[in-house]
């Protein structure tokens, strides 16, 4: 009896360890999971999508399938993933497949979407670039014949396009009209082999360089010279920056790893706070409620992010009141009913808390 206990026991923690233990297999591509809290990562040798809790443990999120996955895209509740020349989607509360849409593509890659319900989507080896009906699950090829092959994609909703980089030697940056489908450059550059691309809460964009292995920083314009922020990488791929977190991740599709780098506006990496300090008051808000920070600091900034990432608003402050507490009052009819993000900076610390208005 003893030993059949033993033997059954040992096959449980066989079947745990299996079930568990989740490593990284050519990581492509990685998106942040704002609604839960956790990081999605596009697993191309495993034909796997992999979830990373907070607290760094890997499960698997979705599997089985048989391209890929590389680019991959949260739009609403479904993360949609780029699978040799199909683009299929999975609700992000159970990973089950509810998008499944061929588009007879050579080799889908890069994956964004707009504020109109389109995926934009690159084709890396035809050198084209889609645009899928998310509702409708049709699809329409809008830019063909380009020079070099598109790599990764990124949606400017204040430009009303999609701007994407590109493979190849001198690659440059490029943009297509998400109204026209006219395909503009934006900047030649010296680089080769230009991955990934992405953007922090401030405009500024980041792009993956497999020839210098580096990631390198640039104005919302483009208009400065490129800063490099990241160094010693291992063919970083596409790359996804958590406006929340302020945290930029990178894929090391050479060596198996995923590089998370934590900014501040000067570029340092900081330390997020969870603190008592912040409140927020009522919170579920039906109507008008109010932020306050207790610091002795006076000049403190707050921002407003949608569970997509996305800034919806800010405030600044320069005042205390007599308890040495900073207070903002905002209104419901400020924002859509839905989950949001409070973000608080003051004198050098970040703190961080949900808020819902109803």
């Amino acid at each position: 009896m003893k030993k059949i206990i033993s033997l059954t026991l040992l096959l449980i923690l066989i079947i745990l360890k299996t079930a568990t233990a989740q490593t990284y297999s050519g990581p492509e591509s990685v998106e942040y999971d704002y609604a839960n809290n956790r990081w999605l990562i596009a697993n191309t040798t495993s034909h796997q999508i992999l979830a990373r809790s907070a607290s760094g443990v890997l499960t698997v999120f979705a599997s089985n399938l048989v391209n890929g996955p590389y680019g991959i895209e949260i739009a609403g509740d479904t993360l949609f993933c780029c699978s040799g020349g199909s683009i299929k989607g999975y609700t992000l509360s159970g990973g089950t497949l509810v998008f499944n849409v061929n588009l007879g593509a050579s080799f889908l890659n890069g994956l964004t979407h707009d504020n109109n319900g389109y995926l934009w989507v690159t084709d890396f080896s035809a050198k084209t670039i889609y645009k899928v009906n998310i509702a409708a699950q049709t699809f329409t090829q809008v830019a063909g014949s380009l020079v070099q092959s598109p790599n990764g994609i990124i949606y400017d909703d204040v430009n009303s396009r999609c701007v994407f980089v590109n493979w190849g030697s001198n690659a440059p940056i490029k943009a297509i009209d998400v109204n026209t489908n006219v395909v503009t450059t934006i900047l030649p550059t010296t680089f080769s082999n230009i991955d990934g691309i992405a953007r922090d809460g401030a405009g500024n964009y980041f792009i993956s360089v497999w020839g210098t292995q580096k990631v390198y920083k640039y104005d919302s314009a483009f208009s400065s010279a490129a800063i490099p922020v990241v160094s010693s990488l291992s063919s970083p791929a596409d790359i996804f920056y958590n406006v929340v977190g302020d945290t930029l991740a990178i894929p090391n599709s050479g060596n198996n790893t995923v590089t998370f780098v934590g900014f501040t506006a000067t570029g340092v990496t900081q330390e997020i706070k969870e603190t008592d300090q912040l409140n927020i008051y009522p919170n579920p808000c039906n109507g008008n409620c109010q932020i306050s920070i207790a610091s002795s600091n006076h000049n403190i900034s707050i921002q407003v992010f949608s569970v997509d990432g996305k800034r919806v608003n800010c405030y600044t402050t320069t005042g205390l009141t007599s308890e040495g507490k900073t207070i903002i009052r905002v209104g419901q009819n400020e924002f859509k009913p839905g989950l949001y993000f409070i973000e608080v900076v003051s004198g050098g610390n970040t703190y961080r808390d949900k808020i819902i208005f109803n």
